[in-house]
């Protein structure tokens, strides 16, 4: 671990908890000038300082002195499936979050040798692709045979790409995804979405990493959501299904193809198996069924990741590490391993009161708070 306090690492911890500049004061019992002096660079905190911010943050103190580099200032470095109408606020948590993970993955990666048993389809740069295009050779790199595509995050994980399933806290944000150390990217998915919404997103970002290789466009959302159709559902393999298309049919074809029935919907519309009426008519058909669009019926199991949890596994087994020793290498604390990484409940309250000042500083308004 290096010795220099990284301020950068302030912010990110914070932002990966939900808090507010304000609500990280109130809880590690400094004031918000401190906090913000502190995330800029003004001011580099003492060692009792340090420990009241990690608590608070729920990090270890070696978290604020890693030196990783990281990203999302701009759309170059990560992408997002989300609606325009977001708000900042969890889009900041959502990227801290996906940071977080990709910091701890790189690490355990880091020390281990690690083959991936598949190699990840990246198109070559020297020719243009569509997302029809894309996905074919995504397929044939896989080679996957025709028709519906198995396990999507078995797939993506078999690359050495690690997958994450976690509450990005606001079910307008489906997924990020962001490029790791040597090639090694990042996908989280918000695990506030039913099964099949999930699966799109991952086909989606997955879409973003293998066309867009860190540029960014006006069309790269479009593109990618055409991607995912066409990867999931490939024209030449779905269009019989979706010929003289009865809304009654939808339900079996979910079940098929595992993909949403507006997917299904806007599948038919994009190749011509339907009329724009029946385009029209089939959606207005699904807003009309309990839940809508938002919450389908016939929702099948999610797709669960299974490579992190497999490489800890590895070095508890297998090199004979101890918890406490994996949470050290992955710079996070041991409860934070069994919540995020074991499956095992969270903490429900924070094992903490506001502290009161260390240095001499007015505290902070009574109604800072989580967000």
């Amino acid at each position: 671990m290096a010795d220099e306090f990284n301020a950068r690492m302030v912010t990110l911890a914070r932002e990966s908890e939900g808090l507010t500049q304000s609500a990280l004061a109130h809880l590690a019992g400094i004031s918000q000038s401190q906090i913000s002096k502190i995330e800029n660079g003004f001011e580099e905190p003492h060692r009792d300082v340090l420990e009241q911010l990690a608590k608070a943050c729920e990090v270890p103190v070696d978290f604020f002195f890693q030196r990783e580099e990281v990203l999302g200032e701009g759309f170059v470095d990560f992408y997002h499936k989300k609606r325009l109408t977001l708000p900042v606020k969890p889009l900041k948590k959502a990227n801290a979050l996906a940071n977080v993970r990709r910091l701890e993955a790189v690490r355990l990666l880091r020390t281990l040798e690690f083959d991936s048993a598949a190699p990840f389809p990246f198109c070559p740069t020297d020719q243009s692709w569509d997302p029809e295009s894309a996905a074919q050779f995504v397929r044939a790199t896989w080679r996957i045979p025709p028709g519906p595509l198995p396990n999507l995050v078995a797939l993506i994980e078999a690359t050495g790409i690690p997958v994450f399933v976690t509450d990005l806290g606001h079910e307008k944000l489906s997924a990020v995804s962001m490029p790791g150390m040597a090639g090694r990217h990042v996908i989280v998915l918000n695990g506030m979405l039913p099964a099949s919404a999930r699966r799109f997103a991952l086909a989606h970002e997955l879409g973003h990493l293998v066309m867009h290789n860190g540029s960014a466009s006006d069309d790269m959302e479009r593109d990618a959501d055409a991607f995912a159709s066409a990867l999931l559902m490939p024209a030449q393999d779905i269009r019989p299904d979706l010929r003289g298309l009865r809304f009654r049919e939808l339900g079996s074809l979910k079940a098929k193809w595992r993909v949403s029935l507006a997917a299904l919907i806007k599948r038919a519309g994009d190749l011509g198996t339907i009329t724009e009426r029946q385009y029209r008519t089939f959606y207005i058909q699904l807003s009309k069924l309990p839940g809508g669009r938002k919450n389908e019926p016939g929702e099948f199991d999610p797709e669960e990741p299974r490579l992190m949890r497999y490489l800890i596994e590895h070095y508890l087994n297998n090199l004979k590490y101890s918890r406490e020793e994996v949470a050290r290498l992955m710079v996070l604390n041991e409860h934070k391993l069994a919540e995020v990484y074991f499956g095992e409940a969270p903490r429900k309250l924070r094992d903490m009161e506001p502290k009161r000042h260390l240095h001499s500083v007015s505290m902070p308004s009574a109604d800072a708070r989580l967000w």
